[in-house]
C-alpha cells in the first residue's frame, strides 16, 4: 500500500498531540479537599463565613457554576450529603449528576482508571466512600478537584458546617469549648481537625475501646486543643458546645449490640443537660437514633441546633465548591 505524501506531517503532529496531553489536566486537583487539615487557619474562616454569606444572600451565587457539572459519586447510602450537594450545586447554576457506585463500572474497573475518565466529563467530583485510601487513590489520578463526603476516616463537609453552625451563634470561634460524646469515629475526627484551625477547645468524652485515631489526637495535642477523659460530667462542665454522634456508625451494623452495651452511660440527656451550663448548645450531624445516644426531649429542645446543622450543610458546601472551583 503506497502510503501517503503528507503521512510525515502528520505523524510529527501526532506526537506534538501526545506531548502536549500526556500531562494536561482538565482542572486544579491540588485544590482536592479530604480532610480540614488541608485548609489553612484563613481558609477556613474564610469558607465559613462564605457559607454564612450565601445562605443570607443566596440569589447573588445563582450563576456561580454556570457551565461547571459536578459528580456525585456515592458508594453509601445518604441523605443530608446527596441533597444538600445535589440542589446545591443545582442553585448556583451548576450541573449535578449522581452516580450511584454500585450500579456503575466503578466495580468493575481499576479505581485509577474510572476517577480519571469520570475528571474528563466534569469540574468536581464529590465522592462518599468506604475506605479513606480510595479518596487518596482518587486525588492521584484525577483530572480535577475531589472533595470527600464521608470516609470512614474524616467527614469535613460535616464539620465545616458544624463549624459554621457555632460561628452563627457565638459569632467567633476561638476561645469556644466543644465537648463531643461517644465514638471516636469520623466525625470526631473531623471536629478536632476542624477545633485546631478556628483556635477552639474540644473534649472527647469516650469509651476506652473506642477512642479517636492517636495520630489525629496527638496533632491535637501539640496545639493544646484537645482533653480526653471518660468522665461525662467533667466533660460538659464548661462546654459551650455539647457534640454527639450515633454509637453504630454504617460498617460497624455487625456490633450493634455490643456498642449499645458498651455506651449505655454515654447518652445525652436532661439530667446530663442539667449539669452543663444553661447557654450550651446541643448537636447531632444525624441521622439520629432518639432514645440511645441522644434522648428525644434533649434532641427537640431549645438548646438543640441539629436541624441548622443539617440546612447548613448546603450553604457552606455551596461556597467551599465555589471557592475550590474559583468562582468566588
Amino acid at each position: 500500500m503506497e502510503r501517503p505524501s503528507d503521512l510525515k506531517q502528520r505523524i510529527a503532529a501526532s506526537r506534538e498531540l501526545l506531548d502536549a496531553r500526556y500531562s494536561a489536566k482538565r482542572g486544579k486537583p491540588e485544590r482536592s479537599f479530604l480532610t480540614i487539615s488541608d485548609l489553612t487557619e484563613e481558609q477556613v474562616i474564610d469558607i465559613l463565613n462564605g457559607g454564612i454569606n450565601i445562605k443570607k444572600n443566596s440569589s447573588k451565587y445563582r450563576e456561580v457554576l454556570k457551565d461547571k457539572s459536578v459528580a456525585l459519586l456515592f458508594q453509601k447510602t445518604s441523605t443530608r450529603t446527596r441533597c444538600s450537594f445535589e440542589i446545591g450545586v443545582g442553585e448556583m447554576g451548576g450541573q449535578p449528576m449522581y452516580i450511584d457506585w454500585k450500579s456503575s463500572n466503578f466495580t468493575l474497573a481499576d479505581l485509577q482508571d474510572e476517577i480519571r475518565v469520570l475528571s474528563r466529563y466534569v469540574d468536581l467530583i464529590l465522592a462518599r466512600v468506604h475506605k479513606h485510601e480510595d479518596l487518596l487513590t482518587m486525588r492521584k489520578y484525577t483530572e480535577v478537584p475531589v472533595v470527600n463526603g464521608l470516609s470512614d476516616l474524616y467527614h469535613p463537609c460535616q464539620g465545616l458546617a458544624d463549624f459554621m453552625t457555632i460561628k452563627e451563634y457565638f459569632g467567633e470561634l476561638e476561645g469556644l469549648n466543644l465537648c463531643y460524646v461517644g465514638d471516636g469515629n469520623n466525625v470526631c475526627h473531623s471536629l478536632i481537625n476542624g477545633a485546631i484551625k478556628t483556635g477552639m477547645h474540644i473534649t472527647i468524652a469516650y469509651h476506652q475501646n473506642y477512642a479517636p485515631n492517636p495520630e489525629i489526637v496527638e496533632e491535637a495535642k501539640t496545639k493544646n486543643a484537645i482533653y480526653l477523659t471518660n468522665s461525662l460530667e467533667d466533660a460538659i462542665k464548661d462546654a459551650d458546645v455539647i457534640y454527639t454522634d450515633t454509637w453504630v456508625s454504617m460498617g460497624n451494623e455487625s456490633e450493634t449490640d455490643a456498642r449499645i452495651q458498651t455506651f449505655s452511660g454515654f447518652q445525652v440527656n436532661e439530667a446530663l443537660l442539667s449539669k452543663a451550663p444553661d447557654h450550651a448548645l446541643v448537636m447531632h450531624c444525624l441521622p439520629a437514633h432518639r432514645g440511645y445516644e441522644i434522648s428525644a426531649d434533649v434532641l427537640d429542645s431549645k438548646n438543640s441546633v441539629v436541624f441548622d446543622q443539617a440546612e447548613n450543610r448546603k450553604h457552606v458546601q455551596k461556597y467551599l465548591i465555589a471557592w475550590i472551583l474559583e468562582r468566588v
